[in-house]
């Protein structure tokens, strides 16, 4: 479906949640000096306008990436990916960010998981984007035209990440976050993710999913969990006991195959943060288990 729109949802506490899991496995990737590659399947328009008419509308950024500036003694490893934030201001970088002299921005700025990959690339390193979204692709397009690290597709993420692996550069990960806005993307996500991991094994790959009241997770990931790799299944879910009206999101979980080496323990202490300080539906918790433990 083509209906969803990220720029009325950036900056609220899942995103926080996924784009903090992201920077870790990106720390994790640029210890090494060998490049690693980057492949986002459902991309989006690479950042967001937290003034916008649209992210008024919900608010949601507010309880999540407002909330956690605003909170008092951040784990140091969030603490780093919110002062990227603090300082990400595309106007700054004019066209390059794809700001034209006549456009007209609001402020503040939230950074989208191109531009969070982005900050992160070294020379040699590559970023892949998928978006289907007309309108989201052709700002994307903009947005990122000028960097040669990055390669942008118009195609359907899912059908695209099978058809790309194994990737050139066998260092790596696979960001895979959906909308959601049919329960078929349930099945879709599952069916792309096996048949990718089936081709490249040793990659690592995230996928991100809602908890909903009247959601399709927990067959998402007994799915997922019957991925027997070496390195490992490993489930974090950032959630209210309970939700708001019937089909709101309550909460939100990451799937992560291969996941580096204490990312786990590291995760576990930012989302416990995440759920005191952040602005669920309800009380929050959050909880990390292994679906198929690293070998």
């Amino acid at each position: 479906m083509l209906s969803y729109l990220h720029g009325y949802h950036a900056g609220n506490f899942a995103d926080l949640h996924k784009h903090a899991a992201l920077w870790l496995i990106l720390t994790h990737l640029r210890k090494k000096k060998k490049p690693f590659c980057v492949i986002d399947t459902h991309a989006g328009s690479g950042w967001y306008d937290l003034g916008s008419d649209q992210a008024a509308k919900t608010g949601e950024w507010h309880g999540g990436i407002g909330a956690a500036q605003a909170g008092k003694n951040a784990p140091e490893m969030l603490q780093d990916y919110m002062d990227h934030v603090s300082r990400f201001d595309p106007v700054v970088h004019g066209r390059e960010y794809g700001v034209r002299d006549t456009d007209e921005y609001a402020g503040p700025f939230y950074p989208g998981s191109p531009f969070i990959v982005r900050e992160m690339l070294r020379d040699e390193d590559e970023l892949v984007l998928m978006e289907l979204h007309p309108r989201e692709n052709e700002t994307l397009y903009h947005r990122v035209k000028r960097d040669p690290r990055i390669h942008l597709h118009k195609r359907d993420g899912y059908e695209g990440l099978v058809a790309m692996m194994p990737p050139a550069i066998r260092r790596g990960l696979v960001l895979m976050d959906p909308s959601y806005d049919v329960k078929q993307d349930y099945q879709r996500a599952a069916h792309s993710l096996q048949s990718a991991w089936d081709k490249w094994p040793t990659g690592t790959f995230m996928l991100w999913y809602p908890i909903l009241e009247d959601g399709f997770d927990a067959d998402l990931r007994k799915s997922i969990g019957a991925i027997k790799s070496q390195g490992g299944v490993l489930c974090a879910e950032l959630a209210a006991d309970h939700g708001g009206a019937k089909g709101r999101m309550r909460g939100a979980g990451l799937l992560v195959i291969n996941p580096p080496w204490q990312f786990d323990q590291d995760l576990d202490v930012i989302g416990s943060w995440l759920a005191k300080t952040c602005k669920l539906p309800g009380p929050g918790h959050h909880t990390t288990r292994w679906l198929v433990p690293a070998e």
